[in-house]
């Protein structure tokens, strides 16, 4: 089984934490969700390994990453994934996003082409919706404060409806998504400050402008259950259709029984196998190191 490295850089004065899986092809550097962290990609990680590099980031203000008082939104984001490229020796790469990361790699893809190889958007890469908002919520209540013990954490996540059918993996990324206090607590590691400005910018900003300026190829891989069974789609079929049709070199997958977190939160990821599809025709070779 391939084994991963964590690891820091520096950059722009704070330090991002990242996950690294070595592999010949690639590198791809994958973008957790607006609360989530790098352990969101460890099955990804796993299944494409040693095939392909996998580099997954902390985002400023969440995981193990410094949580800076200021400097959020895209250009911040954008400005720390070409640094830790840069800092790591990699030119040009795949980018894989999932939700608010999807979002992050649309940006990214769109003002610096020369750096993108090939764009995965799962579940994300669009503007936000109030039905999708408010269906998040009780995700997002536990940034705020206080759990008693692990044990309450874990049985009040396994409440909400969309971290459901209840599996190995998702309870591994909740609990890597928290930390034990000395009293036994536990609180959340990623900064409500951060998440909040982060999603007040993205619902003043129209991330669609940008579809039809990506030069890369780019697939769409949405879950056909939406965050409340058949409601709160964060892209329905329809508007990732109209979306791929901006976008000069756009796919679509749709993924049956599975939800925005269950995609990729799951003992076996269904995402392994269109991503693997996706990317075989692109990067058969190693091409992401600087030249010397």
């Amino acid at each position: 089984m391939p084994t991963s490295q964590d690891g820091f850089v520096e950059v722009g004065g704070i330090h991002l934490s990242y996950r690294e899986w070595p592999g010949e092809r690639g590198p791809l550097i994958c973008l957790p969700s607006l609360t989530g962290h790098k352990g969101t990609f460890d099955g990804l990680g796993m299944a494409l390994s040693p095939t392909y590099r996998l580099i997954a980031i902390d985002l400023r203000g969440r995981g193990e990453s410094d949580k800076p008082a200021e400097g959020y939104g895209f250009s911040y984001h954008t400005r720390d994934i070409l640094a830790l490229a840069d800092r790591l020796g990699i030119e040009r790469f795949g980018l894989i996003g999932h939700s608010f990361g999807a979002t992050v790699g649309v940006y990214l893809a769109s003002i610096r082409p020369d750096r993108v190889q090939a764009l995965v958007l799962i579940d994300g890469g669009a503007d936000p919706k109030e039905e999708v908002l408010g269906a998040m919520r009780p995700g997002l209540r536990r940034l705020a404060g206080a759990y008693p013990s692990m044990e309450v954490y874990l049985s009040a996540m396994r409440s909400v409806p969309y971290y459901r059918p209840w599996n190995a993996a998702l309870e591994q990324y909740l609990r890597d998504d928290v930390t034990v206090q000395p009293d036994g607590s536990v609180r959340h590691k990623a900064s409500a400050e951060a998440i909040e400005r982060d999603l007040d910018i993205h619902f003043y900003y129209s991330m669609c402008v940008h579809f039809p300026t990506l030069q890369c190829p780019t697939v769409f891989i949405r879950p056909e259950l939406g965050l409340l069974g058949d409601r709160a789609h964060v892209l329905d079929p329809r508007e990732a259709a109209a979306f791929v049709a901006w976008i000069p070199k756009g796919h679509q997958v749709d993924l049956p029984g599975v939800n925005h977190y269950t995609i990729i939160l799951s003992d076996d990821p269904p995402i392994v196998t269109p991503i693997l599809s996706f990317l075989a025709p692109l990067m058969a070779e190693p091409v992401g190191e600087k030249a010397e």
